[in-house]
């Protein structure tokens, strides 16, 4: 649950991070440096996580601070009219995400995302291995194995996390499992999709090829726990 905090001059909204095992500040402002010693000074110890826009103000006083760029990142949407539907990927099943795949499915997540920015400070597990039932939460399976996953707010359409095992890459996985998320959306009487992916990655160019377009540009920025005495 997320909690508001002001001071004179700045606030901001704090709450778990979705990008980073971190304290996220979410909708930060601050007029100047002054104000936004007194935010931090107000909210709990690092690690925090800010994003913004990149040509935000903000940005320079919060490196000034120690906070440190890890992603820079796009927000990409599409309306889901117009999408076309996906075909079925060789030898795999697209099936409602079960908490019994726990196992297959951290497997399957490590070596997807082991250079995605957002996972390498998320932390692991990410607490996706447990999101059965939590609005739309989609897995391809291969066998036994979870090779592919999506998970979406409803009826919002955004899409919280997206991945597809290296070996299955390339096979239209991926697009089967927005397609199943899309369905999901539209029952809930949504009308887009959305996510934020790191810039020039594979999951932007995805996106791109199934007609999502950026909307704006963000940067993420943390600034990590303090150092022990």
């Amino acid at each position: 649950m997320s909690q508001p905090i002001r001071v004179s001059g700045a606030e901001c909204q704090s709450g778990p991070s979705p990008t980073a095992r971190a304290l996220r500040l979410e909708g930060l402002r601050a007029r100047d440096g002054a104000a936004l010693d007194a935010l931090l000074a107000a909210v709990d110890e690092p690690p925090w996580d800010v994003e913004l826009s990149p040509d935000d103000e903000v940005v320079p006083l919060l490196r000034a601070r120690g906070f440190e760029e890890y992603a820079r990142a796009a927000v990409m949407a599409r309306p889901l009219e117009g999408l076309a539907p996906a075909p079925a990927a060789a030898g795999v099943r697209i099936a409602p995400y079960s908490n019994e795949w726990a196992d297959s499915y951290a497997e399957g997540e490590a070596a997807a995302m082991a250079e995605h920015p957002f996972y390498l400070h998320m932390g692991s597990p990410t607490g996706y291995e447990g999101a059965e039932g939590f609005d739309a939460a989609v897995a391809a399976r291969a066998g036994d194995r979870v090779v592919g996953f999506v998970q979406a707010q409803l009826p919002e359409g955004w899409i919280n996390w997206l991945w597809v095992h290296p070996e299955h890459r390339r096979n239209g996985v991926a697009s089967a499992l927005v397609w199943e998320v899309a369905n999901a959306v539209r029952e809930a009487r949504g009308t887009h999709l959305a996510a934020l992916v790191p810039i020039r990655s594979d999951g932007a160019a995805l996106l791109g090829k199934l007609g999502f377009r950026t909307r704006s540009e963000r940067v993420l920025l943390l600034r990590p726990a303090e150092e022990p005495n």
